[in-house]
């Protein structure tokens, strides 16, 4: 798929970023096969709470 210029981790994130602006993290969880944690994150994260984010950076709980 490299090969063709298809970057399939790329469009995969796309996806589930969209997934998580209308889904609750605990079906996009189930959906998907991950942990609700996670799920929880890119919900976050595709709902724009930046504030959360900047909590979590603030106690060094990001990378």
């Amino acid at each position: 798929m490299h090969k063709i210029c298809i970057r399939p981790e790329q469009d995969r994130s796309t996806a589930l970023f969209t997934l998580a602006a209308e889904l609750s993290a605990a079906i996009l969880a189930r959906m998907v096969g991950g942990h609700i944690q996670v799920a929880v994150q890119w919900q976050k994260a595709s709902g724009g709470d930046w504030a959360a984010y900047a909590e979590e950076i603030s106690r060094g709980e990001k990378d």
